[in-house]
């Protein structure tokens, strides 16, 4: 509301002077005053594109240098999960875990893991959390300990052996997870669901298609929601796998649409059940309802820029968003620099 009190103060501005000038002199040039008139109402910023947040700094931790931190969940405490690979001194032999820590940065706990590495991850309202590995899932107990593990060999007469964990979640009811095939531009992914419990595995949905092995998930009651990156979209899914629709378009020109190569590659539900959207390539965070209804712009981090299907797109095209309890705080995962960006609410 400032911002267009402040434009129509410049409208009314351009008013008085081209009146003036016109007062014992010849007529002032209509078309100048046109022309001043449309320049100050261009000038007002969209409401809809005024940010939100601002970055701030940003959340480091000590994984050693040859480090990584490879995947971003939220627990029901509000503090992050980082899994984390790296390697003990001179060692070949890559090391994973989990670390737990603070909205402000601080480490407050690191859960070793044997034999996963932890691609992806997803906190359950019981504590307990899921963590999708290279060739296996596992669910953990709220303090880190293996409660069961499943090898994706062992499922569908070894139709999966070599999928990646490409995204995971979970509602009240069951776990879901995508298995991924390829790690390029136009890798697929098919979504298999299981009990909570990590039984009865159930293929429900055939090859979407997100970039590089990377295709969120995250449920809205009984509905599965999937950012389908690769085609600029998320589909809304019934639990058993039926379309119920799509949103989305490619669109580098408006805030409302999806830009650079692949988007949205991730999203989190937030307070009011809204859903923040984060764009690799331009660092974007929006947020929408779950039906699709642009709701305003977030605001932007600092990341690797891209704008279309590259080496590079294929390196930085993840970008694990988390949203905290209130909304003040909005985490974005750079996996480029190895860190995590925050932004505030203004």
């Amino acid at each position: 509301m400032v911002y267009r009190i402040l434009s129509m103060s410049l409208i009314l501005t351009s008013l008085i002077f081209y009146s003036s000038t016109s007062l014992g002199q010849a007529p002032a040039d209509q078309d100048a005053i046109d022309a001043a008139i449309n320049a100050a109402f261009d000038a007002i910023p969209d409401e809809d594109s005024i940010p939100t947040h601002v970055e701030v700094e940003p959340i480091g931790i000590e994984i050693g240098e040859r480090g990584k931190i490879e995947t971003m969940a939220m627990n029901k405490e509000g503090n992050l999960l980082l899994g984390v690979s790296g390697y003990d001194g001179n060692s070949d032999r890559k090391q994973f875990a989990i670390k737990i820590v603070s909205p402000k940065g601080k480490v407050l706990d690191t859960w070793r893991l044997t034999n996963l590495e932890p691609r992806m991850l997803h906190a359950n309202d019981d504590g307990t959390i899921y963590v999708g590995g290279e060739g296996a899932v596992a669910i953990l107990s709220e303090k880190g300990r293996m409660i069961k593990k499943v090898e994706f060999g062992d499922l569908f007469d070894g139709e999966y052996k070599t999928a990646h964990s490409s995204g995971v979640t979970a509602n009240k009811d069951y776990f879901f997870i995508a298995f991924g095939n390829g790690f390029s531009l136009r890798a697929t992914e098919d979504i298999v669901r299981f009990d909570r419990d990590l039984s009865n595995p159930k293929v429900i949905v055939k090859q979407q298609f997100g970039c590089c092995s990377h295709i969120d998930l995250d449920c809205d009651g009984d509905v599965l929601l999937i950012a389908e990156n690769s085609r600029h979209r998320v589909n809304r899914y019934t639990i058993d796998g039926e379309l119920i629709e799509r949103w989305g378009k490619r669109d580098r020109a408006s805030v409302e649409g999806f830009a650079a190569c692949c988007n949205p590659v991730n999203f989190d539900f937030g307070p009011g059940n809204v859903l923040y959207t984060a764009e690799s390539g331009i660092g974007r965070i929006k947020k929408y309802t779950a039906t699709g209804d642009y709701l305003g712009y977030v605001g932007n981090v600092d990341t690797t820029k891209f704008d279309r299907g590259s080496r590079l797109a294929a390196q930085s095209c993840y970008i694990p968003v988390e949203v905290s309890a209130d909304g003040s705080q909005i985490f974005v995962m750079d996996v480029r620099a190895n860190f995590i960006r925050v932004l505030q609410a203004k």
